[in-house]
């Protein structure tokens, strides 16, 4: 039994498509599935959108309710209402490869693993590539538009799952608690950036296994308001608080005002770098890569003052 679970907030247009394409897919007669979408308090006619394709699709769907605001609250409701061995999630703008469904449990069964890593391919049509913003090479900017893509052979990987294709074991779930809900879009932190790669370091540090599936494959659209610089260094700046507070700093680190000593060097170091690179997307993407140091020093200011306080209130 496989749980594929949909958290949408005010998008009912996409919602349609991606729920259509769901209905495309080949499933095998022994494959056992049903489908959970999440409405994180939306205010569109999501509702009706997911009512409607319940009478026509002849699939088990099930429509939740969730009024917390977040995604991570969304996918924790998602998580509490499958009954599923294997909980899947998607986001509601893809389009979905009619093998999706049976890949995932293949490679599920193949390698007797707790989680797996679809292959998410992002789609530019009518959206425009910007001369500064790299999409393949070594100033490759992941982030912003969903890429997931590691080649045509299913392994074991040590990368983080990407929340637009992944899927676990529920008892991952079970083990290793539910996705932090100050964490990513809608979270207490602000960040757009977060759950997702939090849950899938928990999974590592364990020693669980993650496989990449490449025939489990989503069709993500490259959104237009996201391809500006400005949301580039912002999703730079939140993942760089986002490794703070998953990897935090060396214990024996010096620290300057609560940040560690060797962040400042490497402020000017990248800094020098980005200032003297040559080239539009080289040029930017060291840009990036000092907004996400920023980010780190940001955060690693803030859990230091949080501790220093706590100390004193002790």
């Amino acid at each position: 039994m496989i749980s594929v679970i949909v958290c949408t907030y005010n998008r009912a247009s996409s919602l349609r498509k991606t729920l259509e394409s769901l209905g495309q897919m080949l499933v095998p007669p022994d494959l056992t599935w049903e489908l959970i979408v999440v409405d994180n308090n939306s205010t569109d006619d999501t509702r009706v959108v997911v009512g409607d394709f319940t009478r026509t699709s002849g699939l088990n769907v099930r429509y939740v309710f969730e009024p917390k605001q977040g995604l991570s609250h969304a996918r924790n409701a998602g998580v509490a209402n499958s009954p599923g061995e294997i909980v899947a999630f998607i986001d509601d703008d893809v389009l979905i490869l009619q093998q999706w469904l049976r890949e995932l449990a293949r490679t599920f069964a193949q390698f007797d693993c707790i989680g797996v890593a679809g292959r998410i391919i992002p789609v530019w049509d009518g959206v425009m590539k910007p001369d500064w913003l790299a999409t393949a090479g070594p100033y490759f900017l992941h982030g912003p538009i969903p890429d997931f893509d590691y080649g045509d052979e299913a392994k074991e990987i040590r990368l983080l799952p990407v929340g637009a294709n992944m899927a676990f074991r529920k008892s991952a779930f079970e083990k290793y608690g539910l996705f932090r809900p100050e964490m990513g879009p809608g979270g207490s932190l602000g960040t757009l950036v977060g759950d997702d790669f939090d849950f899938g370091q928990r999974l590592l540090r364990a020693g669980e296994r993650l496989v990449y599936s490449p025939q489990a494959v989503v069709f993500h659209p490259a959104v237009e308001k996201r391809i500006t610089k400005g949301y580039y260094l912002h999703f730079y700046y939140d993942l760089g608080r986002m490794d703070i507070r998953l990897e935090g700093w060396p214990s024996d680190a010096v620290l300057y005002f609560g940040v560690p000593r060797y962040m400042f060097r490497m402020l000017a170091q990248k800094s020098r770098t980005w200032l003297f690179a040559f080239g539009g997307r080289r040029r930017f993407y060291f840009k990036a890569q000092v907004y996400r140091l920023i980010g780190q020093m940001t955060e690693a200011y803030i859990l230091s003052t949080l501790d220093s306080q706590h100390a004193q209130n002790a």
